[in-house]
């Protein structure tokens, strides 16, 4: 007997995708397959149209021929077809399954746009595995609440019908309906973790307790629901401690009155927000204890992947890698036209009264970086100053200042990227000059 609750499932999904284009993720398996024959067979009136997209990954000898069944599948129950093949990148270093979903992900990013909502055919013994590699990775409540069951998926979003639905619910649909479908090989390799948990693991499991799926995607529920919780005290501590989420560092002094854990967790929340990876609990705990703790006068810094953390005077720095930087480059300048440094990093002529004159500009200038022993007149100044001076004056953080494009008119220091202009070179006041600032 079917206890797949087939109205629930479309009554669900009509009401997350309500004047939205509905895509479903189609890789030719059991589940997908199931879940777009249900939505194509649904008849359901607020259901105006369906994509099948299908990944080819292009990691099996039969990956088209996959492709082509999906096509015919598509085709047959008239929804329209979209095959996207992808590179799979970085397989060593993230291993085979995670390597192959970023690309998959990727790809969905990609091809969707604010208007249209992927589904996605995760079910219940799906999340129960989630969770347990999560268990063994150490994780915390967040890792613990495994598959959401609605996501964002760059400008469109993304849900999880089936998450609720037994693994023997959709086979038992799929056998009723006589569903034709691919049995991909590496799904029975257990080298793979979710493999090795899915074949050799989770039978024992089941058979000992059958409602394990069960109860466990129930666990999952609550270990996302105390992340909420934890996420909205580290809301309620940024408020109190009036830092500034959008901006690239924390004042330590504030972080440190708070407790141990709700440190970590403001840190974690900091994290997520700013859309960088998680570090593990040991690097974490490096940040507050090498990094906040150290003397002010100190340049500590902690690194995990594509991030940086690090401490100028009272502000703890959390950012991407700096890019590499050559202060030996010298870059001509006759125009107001944009420069592009050799990190990636834009200058742009900013119209201001009392700015550098254009003339002055044309005739022509160089762009160089510190090597020591600059000086300059700022505006307004009666006198000269050192610009390493200046740049402690201004907070700049130290790995920093090397990198703050420096204009030359032949062997005179003219303007200092973002700061200052030398008072020789300003305009009157009323006429029009522009100001050098950094982009990106």
């Amino acid at each position: 007997m079917i206890v797949l609750n087939t109205q629930k499932i479309i009554d669900d999904i009509v009401h997350c995708t309500i004047g939205k284009k509905i895509w479903v993720a189609y890789s030719g398996g059991v589940d997908s397959h199931v879940l777009l024959h249900l939505l194509a067979t649904a008849n359901h009136p607020d259901i105006k149209s369906i994509y099948a997209i299908h990944i080819d990954h292009g990691l099996h000898s039969d990956s088209s021929k996959w492709t082509q069944h999906c096509a015919a599948v598509a085709s047959d129950l008239k929804v329209e077809f979209c095959n996207i093949k992808v590179t799979v990148a970085d397989i060593d270093q993230l291993g085979m399954e995670a390597a192959a979903r970023a690309a998959r992900y990727q790809a969905f990013q990609q091809q969707l746009t604010a208007n249209d909502v992927l589904l996605t055919a995760q079910h219940q013994e799906d999340q129960a595995e989630t969770l347990l590699l999560q268990l063994f990775r150490g994780a915390g409540p967040k890792g613990l609440s495994a598959m959401a069951a609605q996501f964002s998926l760059g400008d469109a979003e993304a849900i999880r019908p089936l998450l609720n639905v037994s693994q023997q619910d959709i086979s038992a649909y799929a056998q009723q309906h006589q569903l034709q479908w691919i049995e991909d090989p590496s799904n029975s390799d257990t080298r793979w973790n979710r493999n090795y948990i899915r074949h050799t693991v989770w039978p024992d499991i089941e058979q000992r307790w059958p409602s394990a799926a069960k109860t466990i995607s129930r666990s999952a529920e609550h270990c996302a629901e105390a992340s909420e919780l934890l996420d909205e005290l580290a809301m309620i501590d940024l408020v109190n401690l009036a830092m500034d989420e959008t901006k690239d560092s924390l004042p330590i002094s504030g972080l440190l009155t708070l407790s141990p854990p709700r440190c970590r967790n403001l840190l974690r929340y900091y994290l997520t927000l700013r859309h960088f990876p998680m570090p593990s609990t040991a690097c974490l705990q490096q940040v507050i204890d090498e990094v906040c703790l150290a003397k002010q006068d100190s340049n500590p810094m902690v690194s995990w992947s594509e991030v940086e953390v690090r401490r100028y005077q009272d502000q703890l720095y959390i950012m991407s890698p700096l890019a590499k930087h050559d202060d030996n480059q010298i870059i001509d300048c006759h125009s107001l036209q944009d420069i592009t440094l050799s990190d990636g990093r834009t200058l742009r002529w900013q119209p201001m009264e009392q700015g550098i004159s254009e003339q002055a500009i044309t005739a022509g200038l160089t762009v160089r970086f510190r090597q020591g022993g600059e000086q300059i007149q700022p505006q307004g100044h009666a006198h000269h100053k050192s610009v390493k001076n200046l740049l402690q004056e201004w907070a700049i953080p130290p790995w920093q200042r090397d990198r703050i494009p420096l204009f030359y008119k032949d062997e005179e220091l003219v303007a200092v990227a973002d700061y200052c202009i030398s008072d020789k070179f300003t305009v009157v006041k009323g006429q029009q000059g522009y100001f050098p600032k950094l982009k990106g």
